[in-house]
């Protein structure tokens, strides 16, 4: 008799602890607000844009990169039977061209930073695929002063959906520093 009441006091346990999460998962309101970008750079497609952020010693703005969407792929296919999109969706990517234009090394993923937006406003942040669009980045990009590198990064998106948007920003997109391509 001690064992079922045992084992319905430790399942109430764990279900009142995933159900705070569950709950500020869908509640907006509680979850923790992202900070707010002091400047928001609106450019088109093929502009270049410096973007700042803090670098490896936490030095804020010190981190300088010039970024540059060079393309934006609507659809692009992914190599091999694992990469494939779910049902209803389709890969998009982004060419992006980024260098390192101040006096500290970039050393991060640029994957996360990024986003795309679609006609209804919606935002879509990116998935790992390996495309056809081209190759993308490593996990890690180190750049010394003055160093470049190209890639793409490749989102999921609905097969309806209509991008109009790129948006970056360094620091894993949580630098306050951030810019917006207009895709025409």
């Amino acid at each position: 008799m001690r064992r079922p009441a045992l084992t319905a006091a430790v399942a109430a346990v764990l279900l009142a602890g995933c159900g705070s999460a569950a709950q500020t998962a869908n509640n907006p309101e509680t979850a923790t607000p992202t900070p707010t970008p002091t400047r928001v750079q609106q450019v088109k497609v093929g502009q270049t844009v410096t973007l700042t952020g803090a670098d490896d010693s936490g030095g804020a703005d010190r981190l300088r990169l010039a970024v540059r969407v060079k393309q934006v792929v609507a659809t692009t296919t992914g190599h091999g039977a694992f990469q494939q999109p779910r049902k209803g969706e389709r890969f998009a990517a982004v060419r992006f061209v980024l260098k390192n234009v101040g006096d500290t090394a970039y050393d991060d993923s640029p994957t996360y930073g990024a986003k795309i937006v679609d006609a209804a406003g919606q935002t879509y942040d990116p998935t790992v695929a390996s495309v056809t669009a081209g190759p993308g980045f490593p996990k890690v990009v180190r750049l010394r002063q003055g160093q470049a590198k190209s890639g793409v990064i490749v989102f999921a998106v609905p097969k309806k959906a209509k991008v109009v948007g790129v948006t970056y920003a360094l620091n894993a997109g949580f630098a306050t520093d951030r810019a917006e391509w207009r895709v025409t």
